[in-house]
Order: C-alpha cells, then structure tokens, then sequence
C-alpha cells in the first residue's frame, strides 16, 4: 500500500527558567502542567548543577551560569533574573535537536490538557502567542504586541531565518524593558500565530471563564502566596508544593 509518509509530530518539550530565586516558586506550575499534559520533556533552565526540590521524573535541569552569549556589561543585565531572561534567546543554541518549544513563565498555572498547541501548524510562523490588548508597551510602533510567558516557540523557522542571531546580537546593544520579550516581538513581527486567550490569560491580555493557562503576570505581594491574589482558585490547589 502506497501512500505519502506520515510527518513525524514534534516532541512536547516545555522550558522554565529561574535564577535561585525562584526555584521554590516554579513548583506549583511545574505540578500544574504535569498533572494536565503529558509531555516528553521538561528542561529548568537554572544556575546551578541541581535543583533543591524532588521533580517530576520527566524534568531535567540545565545549568547556564557560564553561559557565553551576553556578559555583565550587557545593557540588559540589569536586575536579579535579567540575565536568565536573556537566555530565553538562545534556544536555538541551547536544544539543536527540537523543532518547538513552549516557554513557561514560572507564575503561570496550567488547568487543561495543553496538547493542542503542539498540533498547530507553525508553517510560516515563528512563534505563538497572545496578544496583550491593553497596550502597556509598544516599543516598535502601533503593531501588536505579544507576551511571551506562554510561548510556542517554532524553532526550525527561527533556525532557518536567523532570527535567533538578530534577537541576540540586538539584546547585546539595545537597553530593552522586556528583554528578551522586546526582542521576539521586534524581529518575529508579522510571523506570529496569534493564540485564543485562554492560552495566557493576564490582566493584560484578557480573562474567560474557562483558561487554560492563568499568568499571574505583574501581581505584586507574591502571587503564589497571597489568598486574596485575582484568580486565587486556580493556584490554591498547588500551594503546598512549594513545600516539596
């Protein structure tokens, strides 16, 4: 029987990253996701060889401490985490052998099967994400602007186009607010699928009744925390993880 060859579907590979503080705060998405999606793997992208908590079997972590694409004289490295943030750029660099990879904020809350992102076809496209609505920056003109803690980044296209090489070199320059978030957006526009909101719900992309990822973003008081947080119903069932 004849008959065209089935296209192998990509590995579900899902991609935190954290500096030693926020180790403790990746646990409650960290169960959230794997209670919800299978996926093949997981990577934390950390500063050290180990990660002070028990993971799930799948996890693994990677230490990028002596990282060689961006240095302290960077505009960029400005705060805490910053530097982490700027490896957020260089997957591309970090996992030659995937085809995508969906990024994680570490305050974001997984509550349904996430399986279907890794279905949409990115042919054309460098990435998937929502757009914020509310506007809080927009730093390349009146386009649209997407945030990117939750991220189907398409990494062949990324490759093939030298986007990856154009956003770092730029984060080696140019001051940015949103680091490398800033940068994706300068050089993916126009190639970017734009995801349902349900997919990173924020208070600046949109709520429903229904989300399939809650993103803390910009709450103050720690999110993972304080009972009174917007959306509080969705992290309380992971609070005592970050005792593990």
């Amino acid at each position: 029987m004849s008959g065209k060859p089935r296209k192998k579907k990509p590995r579900k590979v899902v991609v935190y990253a954290g500096t030693r503080n926020l180790y403790q705060v990746m646990l409650p998405s960290i169960r959230s996701l794997t209670k919800n999606t299978k996926v093949d793997r997981i990577v934390l992208l950390i500063e050290d060889d180990e990660f002070p908590y028990q993971l799930p079997a799948n996890c693994e972590v990677m230490n990028v401490s002596g990282q060689q694409f961006f240095s302290k004289d960077s505009p960029n490295w400005r705060q805490q985490f910053s530097w982490m943030t700027l490896m957020r750029a260089t997957y591309t660099k970090l996992f030659p052998e995937e085809e995508k990879i969906l990024q994680l904020d570490v305050d974001t809350i997984v509550c349904e099967d996430l399986s279907p992102l890794w279905d949409i076809d990115l042919s054309g496209f460098y990435m998937a994400a929502v757009n914020e609505y509310t506007s809080r920056t927009r730093p390349f003109g009146p386009g649209k602007y997407y945030n990117i803690g939750v991220c189907l980044f398409n990494l062949a296209e990324i490759r093939k186009d030298g986007i990856d090489d154009q956003a770092i070199e730029f984060l080696k320059r140019q001051r940015t607010e949103f680091v490398d978030q800033d940068a994706w957006n300068k050089f993916c526009a126009g190639k970017i699928y734009e995801l349902d909101v349900r997919y990173n719900e924020t208070r600046y992309t949109g709520l429903t009744d229904n989300p399939a990822i809650v993103h803390f973003a910009g709450t103050r008081g720690g999110w993972y925390s304080n009972r009174n947080v917007f959306r509080a119903e969705y992290v309380d069932p992971y609070r005592d993880d970050q005792k593990a």
